[in-house]
């Protein structure tokens, strides 16, 4: 249990991190918004809204990972120039 608590924390943590450090209102994100809201011309208001949010679910779970990966990388470099100290 305590590990959940923990990672649910962790999880936070990337996420407001990552909420900090990455712009919104990127020219890519709004290209998104112009194809969205000419498709909301044909498409129903219900499915556009799942389509927007399936993107941006995706897109914070590659930003989450990326960041991890990052950590990750940044760990062992870490761990190699400290056994070369050591």
């Amino acid at each position: 249990m305590m590990n959940t608590k923990v990672d649910r924390l962790f999880n936070y943590t990337v996420i407001a991190r990552l909420d900090d450090a990455i712009p919104l209102h990127t020219e890519e994100w709004q290209q998104v918004e112009r194809l969205l809201n000419q498709i909301s011309e044909f498409v129903p208001t219900s499915m556009l809204n799942s389509v927007t949010e399936a993107i941006i679910s995706y897109a914070d779970d590659q930003a989450r990972r990326g960041y991890l990966l990052g950590q990750e990388d940044l760990v062992t470099e870490l761990k190699k120039k400290a056994s070369k100290i050591a």
